[in-house]
């Protein structure tokens, strides 16, 4: 199965793409302007997710009829309930935990990039590899540096900032459809 966009899909859908650009400009918009509430809110959030899909998970894990997985599968349940309940409680703590947890993935990433990027020169591409991989170091030697004081802001900013992008894309597809059609 293809999720590849095509232009004349692109152009039926073009309403929809418009109001998801919209309305993810005016999330990352409002998360810019509160980077602390938003911060909070996604770690709410990512706690409520865990709570909900460790609960499915025991509830599955207990009912399946999968016998050599039920041991691991309501070990998971249980891990993911913890974490889940962990960050809804302690959500100031989470969300330090979790902006640690970015600034190595940030890290890890930009090694990973540049890496790569220096082992495929021949490919014109390479040095937009590169720079992506720069970017992320940068970012997450950034956001390292400066935690855990900066930990109650920058998931919010960064949320806010990949909503903008997500939304302005959706916008640039919902004109290319028009366009097309």
């Amino acid at each position: 199965m293809s999720f590849a966009l095509t232009a004349p899909a692109a152009s039926r859908h073009r309403g929809w793409f418009v109001f998801g650009g919209g309305i993810s400009i005016l999330v990352g918009a409002c998360a810019i302007a509160a980077p602390n509430f938003f911060s909070l809110i996604l770690t709410q959030l990512l706690g409520a997710f865990c709570l909900v899909s460790g609960l499915m998970g025991l509830i599955l894990a207990v009912s399946g009829k999968d016998r050599p997985h039920r041991f691991f599968s309501g070990l998971s349940g249980v891990v993911r309930i913890a974490a889940g309940g962990a960050l809804l409680i302690c959500t100031d703590s989470g969300l330090m935990i979790l902006t640690l947890v970015l600034a190595v993935v940030f890290l890890t990433e930009g090694i990973v990039c540049i890496v790569t990027a220096l082992r495929m020169r021949d490919n014109p591409a390479w040095i937009w590899l590169l720079l992506n991989g720069v970017a992320a170091l940068v970012l997450g030697g950034m956001i390292y540096a400066r935690w855990p004081i900066d930990a109650l802001w920058v998931v919010g900013l960064l949320f806010g900032i990949q909503s903008n992008f997500s939304g302005a894309a959706m916008l640039a597809l919902a004109l290319a459809g028009k366009k097309t059609a």
